[in-house]
C-alpha cells in the first residue's frame, strides 16, 4: 500500500474516532453548563428543565433579538414548529417574553427576560472558554496547514456519506 492510501486510511480512522469522541465532549459541556446552571438555578430560586437547544435558542433570541420565529428558525436550522414548540416552554420558564412592534401588530418577537439575560451570559462565556482553548490549539499550524484544514473540514461538512 502507498503512503497516501496509508494516510488516507490513517485520517478515516482518525474521522471515526472524532465523531465518537463528539458525544463525549457534549457530555462534558452538558456537564460545565449543567454546573453553571445550577448556580443560576439557586440565584434566581428556580429549576431551569432545560435542553441544549432551547439554550441555544436563548443565544440566539440574546444575539438577535428583537427576534421572530421565522429568522430564529433560519438562524438555527430548527423548524418553526420546534422554534415554537421551545419558545412557548421557555415563555412559561419566563426566559423570554413576547412582544409586537408598534407598526406591526401581526409578527410576534421575542426578547430575554432577566433570566434569560442571565443564562444567555452563562452559554456566552461557557462558549467563549471553548473557542479560547480551541484557538490556542491552532496556533501550532502554519497558515497554509490552517488553510488546508479549513478545505478539508468544508468538505466534510458537505459530504453525504
Amino acid at each position: 500500500m502507498s503512503k497516501t492510501e496509508l494516510n488516507k486510511q490513517w485520517i478515516f480512522k482518525l474521522f471515526l474516532e472524532l465523531i465518537t469522541q463528539q458525544e463525549t465532549r457534549d457530555s462534558k459541556f452538558a456537564v460545565r453548563f449543567g454546573e453553571e446552571k445550577q448556580k443560576v438555578e439557586s440565584e434566581l430560586g428556580q429549576k431551569l428543565d432545560l435542553h441544549l437547544s432551547e439554550v441555544h435558542l436563548i443565544a440566539c433570541i440574546g444575539d438577535h433579538g428583537p427576534i421572530n420565529v421565522t429568522t430564529i428558525s433560519e438562524k438555527t436550522d430548527l423548524t418553526k414548529g420546534s422554534v415554537t414548540r421551545i419558545t412557548q416552554k421557555l415563555l412559561a420558564s419566563d426566559l423570554i417574553k413576547k412582544q409586537q412592534l408598534h407598526d406591526n401588530k401581526k409578527e410576534v418577537y421575542f426578547r430575554l427576560t432577566a433570566k434569560g439575560q442571565k443564562l444567555y451570559k452563562i452559554h456566552d462565556r461557557v462558549h467563549g472558554e471553548i473557542e479560547q482553548r480551541f484557538m490556542l490549539l491552532l496556533d501550532k499550524y502554519t497558515p497554509e496547514q490552517l488553510a488546508f484544514a479549513r478545505e478539508l473540514l468544508q468538505d466534510l461538512l458537505e459530504w453525504d456519506y
